[in-house]
């Protein structure tokens, strides 16, 4: 099958809505360092993975607020993949420019 791309991608936290335009899901672990005193070089282990979603959507969200928490699915074109957890909301970052459009990019992580 084709690759479908990126459009028909779907974003949900608590029905907030918006004209998608970009969705960046990263799953990362900071490095341990577990070296002895008698190895020859620094050795790692991976730490506690850290999720975050960034969206940017088209026009600007009031009703959005900082620090709020739901549950955060993205939904992608593919329809095989879904990410799930439940989000905080840590940051709501609003641009435009003349003759452009407002959009608002939206960040989240994992909350208790």
């Amino acid at each position: 099958m084709a690759d479908q791309g990126f459009n028909g991608t779907t974003v949900n936290w608590g029905g907030l809505v918006g004209d998608l335009v970009s969705v960046d899901f990263s799953d990362s672990a900071e490095g341990v360092d577990i070296t002895s005193s008698t190895d020859p070089n620094h050795i790692y282990v991976a730490g506690i993975n850290d999720p975050e979603c960034t969206i940017e959507v088209v026009g600007g969200f009031s009703t959005a607020a900082v620090g709020t928490s739901n549950t955060l699915t993205v939904t992608w074109n593919d329809t095989t993949t879904t990410d799930t957890f439940t989000a905080v909301l840590l940051e709501i970052s609003s641009s435009g420019s003349v003759d452009d459009k407002i959009s608002t990019t939206l960040t989240f992580k994992p909350s208790a």
